[in-house]
């Protein structure tokens, strides 16, 4: 080039070797082609949905958890890092590519001369090559650890033996990069060649080994091709690797994302045709669920938030999603089923959702889950006690099976008025199930109602008319027992004009607010921490003052990290509050959650007893919680270690300062 701050593109390659080199890039684009489409057919086995692309949504998406990669920082800090690298290492080299096959054709189309770049010099030059040098050890630092971290073997991340293919086609095409470099170096006497600070060192290298002008062209052009072969087999393998994520993750973060704890409803009119409810083969999934299998890249990071798998029970999200991967890829797949899925691994699930949460790619395995849920329950295949809890909860309207006029128990001696005493409320007091026949919840029931009487409260309860919600009945897979409850609920607020609706129990929070919309039941519905935590600000009642002995909060998994409700209820506890390592958004299960509250295990081989352990470990003396799930969970869990801890609702601890 003579001294002028530039490079030769394609220099010391032949016109047959250019010819050669297309031709080859042309194969390796066509099989990278056909494993696109390849993998695209797998999906659409599955039924059409309604999903669809929002493009301002993907533009989000692609901009903060592909680009930035914001949703890898919430765990695993030092492999969320070395991720980063790695991606914006090989997006920075990618883009690099493109920009030289710019110049190369845009100077073509131009008719210019190789020695008359049309950009690619100057200070733009200095830029790049330093910039490129760069990305280059970001890419190559990230794949060696990664590479370190298989050999070590320590952490939950599968691993696969084409992943060190993967890893090593990363490495040897930074490192071959770098010594091109340093051969083009010595072979063109490139001007100001510490700019290219990598390749500069490789080329003094090179020298010191006795590479001159008498062998660097041959040396240069071998591993010129040895470069660009092992470019074309990376390529070529992206759609049949573990990087195919990187594929269907942008493609599923590019739909409109479902809320956590959201189900889609199973319309009637679809079963009287088809006779099928949930899935129980491959194909009744939707497309975009088939399209998130391959988005999984097995990390394990819902195998470290799942709070079965904790407990040693047999279900890994991680594991679920990859078996159900691997069915698809069978060309004459078996039994979903049984097979390929057990039903005690579905049953396992709390529907926590913090699979759903910590996936940085939207892959969704409590939805796979549910569905598979749906199929079961519709052949017949849930038995002993959950199995009886539906029966009840379809007969008598409550999991306990007991008479509906007992409902009001809990309100003895309180003169808590009824819609049909007060029908004018302004907001109506659900009080759920638990609080109506279990006898520990109903104080808690008793304390929200004293409050609410005491700041004067215009509200009203539903009594004998208030029937399960049948949250359990649908995470469970009952979807029918579910529509059967919620039609009737939903019919007996319209009765009474409910507009507002105030409960004590997240689960009721969440089908209120997600479930019942879907059949024309909208009300505005919030928690009573929430409720209080208004009243307090208003200065109608007294938050819990501080306390002599230590308190620790359980945050439940419907309230904080489905609806994201976490302040409220910390506004309401004493400021000597003692955090657990897992708590808000990230809180841990009590194991109570889709439909686990039927279940049948001991108090010691429960899901959330993990948690207990955390709860104890904290060496508070009050347990606050703020669902009564969590409230029987977490009494049986401390009581089966012989621990004399106290486990109240926020609303209990919040009466001595009222009362």
């Amino acid at each position: 080039m003579n001294g002028e701050l530039s490079r030769e593109i394609f220099g010391n390659l032949d016109d047959t070797s250019r010819i050669f080199f297309y031709v080859l890039a042309l194969v390796s684009c066509a099989v990278f082609a056909w494993g696109v489409w390849w993998r695209m057919r797998l999906w659409r086995r599955g039924r059409p949905d309604s999903e669809h692309i929002d493009w301002s949504n993907a533009f989000h998406n692609i901009c903060t958890r592909v680009l930035a990669q914001r949703t890898l920082r919430r765990s695993r800090p030092a492999a969320s890092f070395a991720h980063r690298m790695l991606f914006w290492g090989f997006i920075g080299l990618f883009i690099g590519t493109i920009l030289v096959g710019l110049e190369h054709y845009g100077s073509a189309a131009l008719g210019r001369e190789v020695t008359t770049p049309l950009f690619h010099k100057g200070t733009y030059f200095v830029i790049y090559e330093i910039t490129m040098d760069t990305f280059g050890l970001l890419m190559i630092g990230a794949a060696v650890w990664f590479a370190r971290r298989r050999m070590r073997a320590d952490s939950s991340m599968e691993h696969r033996t084409p992943d060190w293919l993967v890893l090593g086609l990363l490495i040897t095409l930074g490192v071959t990069g770098y010594f091109i470099e340093g051969l083009r170096i010595i072979r063109e006497n490139t001007p100001m060649p510490g700019i290219s600070f990598v390749g500069f060192g490789c080329s003094k290298v090179f020298v010191a080994a006795g590479v001159g002008k008498t062998n660097v062209d041959s040396i240069h052009f071998g591993l010129w091709w040895f470069h660009s072969m092992s470019a074309f087999a990376f390529i070529a393998a992206l759609p049949f690797c573990r990087l195919a994520h990187a594929i269907a993750g942008v493609l599923s973060l590019a739909t409109i994302p479902r809320p956590l704890g959201h189900m889609e409803p199973i319309p009637m009119e679809e079963v009287e045709k088809t006779g099928e409810v949930g899935a129980g083969r491959l194909e009744q999934f939707t497309r975009h669920e088939l399209l998130r299998l391959d988005a999984c890249v097995s990390c394990g990071r819902c195998e470290d938030m799942c709070p079965a798998y904790e407990a040693g029970k047999p279900l890994s999200p991680r594991d679920l999603v990859q078996d159900l991967r691997g069915h698809m890829e069978t060309a004459q797949p078996g039994a979903l089923h049984g097979e390929t899925i057990s039903a005690e691994t579905l049953w396992s699930c709390t529907t926590c959702n913090a699979c759903n949460d910590i996936c940085p790619l939207g892959v969704r395995p409590v939805d796979y889950i549910t569905e598979m849920r749906r199929h079961l329950i519709g052949e017949g295949e849930l038995r002993g006690a959950p199995a009886t809890s539906l029966q009840k909860m379809q007969r008598s309207g409550n999991p306990w099976g007991l008479p509906s006029q007992d409902r009001l128990g809990w309100a003895d001696g309180l003169g808590v008025p009824t819609v049909k005493d007060n029908p004018g409320f302004d907001v109506l007091y659900w009080v759920g199930c638990s609080a109506a026949y279990d006898r520990r919840v109903m104080k808690v029931a008793r304390a929200v109602a004293q409050l609410l009487q005491w700041a004067e409260v215009n509200f009203a309860v539903l009594g004998t008319e208030e029937r399960c919600t049948g949250e359990s009945a649908r995470r469970m897979g009952d979807e029918f027992l579910f529509q059967e409850l919620a039609t009737s609920n939903i019919e007996t607020f319209s009765s009474h004009d409910v507009k507002k609706i105030l409960t004590h129990c997240p689960h009721c929070l969440n089908s209120l607010r997600q479930d019942y919309p879907q059949f024309d039941g909208q009300y505005e519905v919030t928690h009573h921490t929430q409720f209080l935590a208004e009243l307090v600000a208003a200065g109608k009642l007294k938050a819990t003052a501080v306390m002599n002995e230590k308190v620790t909060y359980h945050d439940p998994c419907y309230l904080a990290r489905v609806n994201g409700i976490t302040e409220p209820p910390r506004t309401l506890l004493p400021q000597n509050l003692e955090e657990m390592p897992r708590h808000g958004c990230q809180t841990a299960c009590c194991g109570a959650g889709g439909g686990r509250m039927w279940f049948d295990d001991p108090a010691s081989e429960r899901i959330g007893t993990g948690r207990v352990t955390e709860a104890l470990t904290t060496g508070a003396q009050t347990v606050a919680v703020s669902c009564p799930f969590c409230l029987t969970m977490m009494t049986d869990g401390i009581t089966a270690k012989d621990s004399e801890v106290k486990v109240c609702d926020v609303a209990e601890l919040m009466m001595d300062e009222n009362g």
